[in-house]
């Protein structure tokens, strides 16, 4: 399917037949239905956003062919300069516009071709570059079969079937091959599953309920008979430890002021039934949470938040955290305390934790969240640095593992998983855990999937496997050449979708070319793209005329 996708825009492109504004308008206008089934799921979220995220995906479809139109009657060659300016508009909407949207790639469903052969080229240069040997081989296919010179669309044939034996070969020579000397992690991942409308207004009595679903699940993964392996570490998803905090300076300050949890029901639908003291202390459940890592004795690895220089303020009406920044952070529990170092999610996910731009303006964003997203604050900060978590391996002796914990929307994002895996030329991590909510995705469970899909990538680009913990699915695992070796959780009660993953995952060795030059070869296309449309829009100079519409 996505050989076929740019197919009559590229023909468009080609042959405009109108102005190249007007014929790339049309062209916005017949893409949108597709950008709205697919973000449907975002109307539960913000309905008023919905629509400007359907106009705005479009335009760029409209950009596409609009510049390459125009580069092409300039410059001709356009069996080179649509597929490059097809990924340069790619990657600037992916990576660079508003802090990118790397979803819905060209190149993604290739990852589900016999296995990933056609995705390997990855590991060399990234998704955009098999994007761009994606959108060749579909312009090829137009030239076979639109061309107007029979000996022309013989040709594209015979190039469009070189092209692809030459791609196979290319992706069954860059499989990395298996190691069985590789040291394993072996772990759980948790899946609670618990709707998205509870986590927007976490009370503190469904915070209570949920650590007890939580430690339900826990326990049951470490007393699983069918695993006879000591685990590694058990996950949990993104920001579910149930407490306002789990950074151990913050945690400190929230006992120092002796704090406590009023449990009164708010209404008569807040977890009705539930047993608990009508007051808690305020780190009590994570208090919990310590004592039962440390009698497991199993390292947990969990999402929360935490704080630079908490202060909790006495606002009269009621507490106030007052903070210099608030994180979206993943935690290792060992030996029952919380490791002093953890990971701060570096790339906050645009219009979902901060607006890009807007958000330096305060009272505008609120406004706007107000109109579109009651409910939802954007407070959190972007983390300084990238940080690797670390475990012991049972696989090594106890020797440490380091970890990648890309958060959320940061499995889909290159750059940030490289920073975590493979900086400064040294690989820094042997696997990555994606700790993650998709219950913002409602019923959709192709939103699920898509985000599921795009984490693999990652696996390729830098022959690392991934573990995903998601709240309401889909948990996953993923070896380090981007299969999914894993996904169906296994029940401890009637919910299908709420319970546990048990695995073991090779570690990844090595570099991978990607993992030396990054997404360079999309900022190659962005920049050749801009070159090449700034002297086809402002130069002068013959134009070049397509020679299959005058040729017969």
């Amino acid at each position: 399917m996505a050989f076929l996708v740019p197919v009559p825009l590229f023909a468009i492109a080609r042959d405009p037949r109108d102005r190249p504004s007007i014929a790339g308008f049309w062209c916005a206008v017949g893409s949108a239905p597709c950008w709205l089934w697919l973000h449907w799921w975002v109307k539960d979220v913000s309905t008023l956003g919905l629509i400007p995220l359907v106009i705005v995906l479009s335009l760029w479809t409209m950009v596409f062919v609009w510049l390459a139109a125009r580069v092409i009657e300039r410059f001709g060659r356009e069996i080179l300069l649509l597929p490059l300016v097809w990924v340069g508009v790619e990657f600037f909407r992916g990576s660079v516009f508003a802090t990118g949207y790397p979803w819905y790639l060209l190149s993604h469903p290739i990852i589900e071709s016999p296995a990933s052969v056609l995705a390997m080229p990855a590991s060399i240069a990234g998704v955009y570059f098999v994007s761009f040997l994606t959108a060749t081989y579909a312009f090829l296919l137009v030239l076979a079969l639109r061309d107007r010179n029979h000996q022309r669309r013989r040709r594209a044939g015979f190039a469009a079937a070189g092209l692809f034996a030459a791609w196979v070969l290319m992706g069954l020579l860059l499989i990395p091959p298996k190691d069985l000397s590789t040291p394993r992690f072996r772990f759980a991942t948790i899946q609670p599953n618990v709707p998205q409308d509870n986590r927007v207004d976490w009370t503190v009595r469904q915070r209570y309920r949920d650590w007890l679903t939580l430690r339900e699940l826990t326990i049951a993964a470490y007393r699983d008979e069918t695993n006879p392996l000591p685990l590694d570490a058990i996950i949990w998803p993104e920001g579910f430890v149930p407490g306002w905090t789990l950074d151990p300076v913050s945690l400190e300050t929230e006992r120092r002021e002796n704090l406590a949890w009023n449990m009164t029901p708010r209404d008569q639908n807040d977890v009705p039934g539930l047993e608990v003291p009508t007051r808690i202390r305020a780190t009590d459940i994570v208090d919990q949470v310590l004592v039962l890592q440390e009698t497991i004795a199993v390292p947990l690895i969990v999402g929360s938040v935490a704080y630079d220089n908490l202060r909790i303020v006495d606002e009269g009406e009621g507490i106030e955290y007052k903070r210099d920044a608030m994180y979206n952070s993943a935690f290792v529990i060992k030996d029952g305390r919380v490791a002093d170092q953890w990971y701060d999610k570096l790339h906050l996910t645009p219009f979902g934790e901060v607006m890009p731009l807007i958000s330096r303006f305060q009272a505008i964003e609120q406004a706007l969240l107000s109109l579109g997203a009651q409910g939802m604050e954007f407070a959190l900060d972007p983390g300084l640095a990238p940080r690797n978590l670390s475990v012991p391996m049972h696989d090594v002796n106890g020797e440490t593992v380091s970890i990648a914990t890309p958060i959320c929307f940061e499995a889909t994002v290159s750059s940030v998983c490289r920073s975590l895996v493979a900086r400064g030329r040294e690989r820094h991590a042997g696997v990555m855990i994606n700790i993650t909510n998709d219950g913002w995705f409602g019923s959709s469970q192709g939103g699920r999937e898509a985000h599921l899909q795009n984490a693999r990538w990652r696996c390729i680009e830098l022959a690392t496997p991934m573990i995903r913990s998601a709240n309401t699915g889909i948990s996953a695992v993923i070896d380090h050449r981007g299969q999914v070796v894993e996904q169906a959780v296994k029940p401890i009660g009637v919910d299908s979708k709420e319970g546990y993953i048990i695995g073991q995952v090779d570690l990844g060795t090595g570099l991978t070319p990607f993992a030396y030059i990054g997404d360079l070869f999309g900022w190659i296309c962005l920049l050749a793209s801009v070159a090449w449309g700034a002297c086809a829009i402002f130069g002068s100079g013959q134009s070049v005329q397509p020679m299959s519409n005058s040729d017969h």
